[in-house]
């Protein structure tokens, strides 16, 4: 987009180019007195000067006036904070979540696609669970019916034992119910601040892509097509990934996910141009070590040594020292990068930026009193996050009230706001029950006995006969026993009894 290019780019502090202008004087007043006739014009009478001065041989060379107005026009012009892109707040974060609806089809079973297109589907799961590590992924497995294999999670470890086991023959009924399988993942979440990303893995969908989209809700839906190369996916979504022998399918998995998430981040908490000045560091560095040439080497090496001996020991006048180098948001920066949230949130000068590491520091006084400080919706969401971590429900409800009024749609918002709406309800309610009982608060128990014969917790054995009754699910979490397969297709079995619905 070269025609966007113009409008995007410009200054985030744009008073500071005004200091181009005494460096350009500056630049001007040295090369008019380096002129001779300016050195000799008092001396000599300019009719007889211009017929003395002699003109030398033009060589090339670089003046050291040239290479001091040019690094200082670098520091200003970073210093003036050039932008062109934007970027998400600090509070937001940078992984995408996941759901991946993996299809137990008979059809999976086959080998067009070496081994297996279940065990291809299989290691294209693991490959991407490794691109992403860190973010959180879950599992559903779905054929006639769908059910949740793994719930939302970080540890990659715990998903891959369940992974390895899934097959056909677990499944309640056969089939390949898509809609099904989308609408239990976009439930599970709804919980989700902003929109996230449901991945299909099958060969095929079932009914109305229409349908699919529509189960999904908010979140963006992509599909892996499990086909073989010279085949095409049937009945496959408009977004869908072909699966291919190397690892060009995942990564264009993820540039899909990422820019989805990244789509409804912008949409929830808005963005923030990026400071690109950072870029013109290394030029005016550069420039800086043209200074270490003969003769001035020496008195760098000098200045170095009268530091390095002058250092203050104690900690009080460390902290000058620091200061004649470094601004207080830096200084606060290196704290937070190395975990030490206690000494940025004292460091820092910016408010948005102290009141990041007192939440950090789980100072949550402090970070909503920084808080408070901070204009616009960015610092009024977070401003009643920290209020909801102080109890103070009411408070934190005003503020999300605020970023709802500038940003009605702001769905970080009204999630979170629903949260404490529904914890100031329980605690009112508490308060009015013990109002009505007359019951002091905090009571502590009047005994409490340890019986010695008791040799461990009493042993259930699930029978073939209970496998669809209220209380099965619960004994065979008691059966620790068994395999991660008897456990899903139990576990399969146990919900599809419970939930009957429409089997394709």
């Amino acid at each position: 987009m070269p025609d966007a290019l113009p409008i995007a780019f410009h200054f985030l502090r744009p008073l500071w180019l005004a200091a181009l202008l005494p460096v350009a004087a500056v630049v001007l007043l040295v090369l008019w007195r380096q002129r001779p006739e300016s050195q000799w014009g008092d001396v000599i009478a300019p009719n007889l000067l211009k017929h003395l001065l002699v003109k030398p041989v033009d060589r090339w060379k670089i003046s050291p006036l040239y290479l001091v107005a040019s690094g200082l026009v670098i520091c200003i012009v970073a210093l003036a904070g050039p932008t062109w892109r934007r970027e998400l707040p600090p509070f937001v974060e940078d992984k995408a979540p996941l759901m991946i609806a993996l299809s137990l089809a008979p059809t999976m079973s086959q080998t067009d696609v070496a081994p297996s297109r279940l065990e291809r589907a299989k290691q294209k799961v693991r490959d991407l669970l490794a691109a992403r590590a860190g973010a959180r992924t879950g599992l559903i497995a779905y054929s006639g019916t769908a059910h949740l294999v793994m719930p939302m999670t970080e540890d990659r470890a715990v998903i891959e034992p369940f992974l390895a086991a899934l097959t056909p023959e677990l499944m309640p009924s056969p089939g390949n119910n898509t809609a099904a399988a989308t609408a239990l993942a976009a439930n599970l979440m709804t919980t989700e601040s902003v929109a996230g990303t449901i991945l299909v893995i099958a060969d095929t969908i079932s009914g109305d892509e229409a349908a699919v989209r529509r189960a999904a809700g908010r979140n963006n839906v992509l599909m892996l097509g499990i086909v073989a190369p010279a085949a095409d996916p049937q009945n496959a979504l408009p977004n869908t990934v072909r699966v291919s022998i190397d690892g060009s399918d995942i990564q264009g998995l993820e540039r899909r996910i990422e820019t989805s998430y990244q789509s409804a981040q912008s949409a929830a908490f808005g963005t923030r141009w990026r400071d690109e000045g950072f870029w013109l560091v290394f030029p005016a560095a550069f420039l800086g070590l043209l200074w270490f040439r003969r003769g001035v080497t020496v008195a760098w090496v000098i200045v170095f040594a009268v530091l390095q001996l002058t250092a203050p020991a104690d900690a009080a006048e460390a902290s000058w020292f620091r200061n004649l180098w470094l601004t207080p948001d830096q200084q606060g920066r290196l704290a937070f990068d190395r975990g030490d949230y206690a000494a940025a949130k004292e460091l820092f000068a910016d408010p948005m930026w102290r009141g990041i590491a007192a939440y950090h520091a789980y100072d949550f006084l402090a970070a909503a009193e920084s808080f408070r400080k901070v204009e616009g919706p960015a610092g009024r969401f977070a401003l009643g996050n920290a209020e909801a971590q102080n109890h103070a429900y009411e408070k934190a409800i005003k503020a999300y009230g605020d970023v709802l009024a500038a940003q009605p749609n702001n769905e970080a918002a009204k999630h979170n706001k629903s949260i404490v709406e529904a914890a100031l309800e329980a605690q009112e309610e508490k308060r009015r029950k013990k109002e009505e009982e007359g019951t002091p608060p905090d009571e502590k128990a009047d005994e409490m006995r340890v019986d010695q014969k008791q040799k461990g917790g009493k042993r259930i054995q699930v029978q073939a006969e209970d496998l669809t009754t209220p209380g099965a699910a619960e004994a065979w979490m008691r059966e620790v026993e068994t395999s991660p397969a008897d456990f899903l297709k139990l576990k399969f079995a146990i919900q599809a009894a419970q939930t009957p619905g429409p089997r394709r």
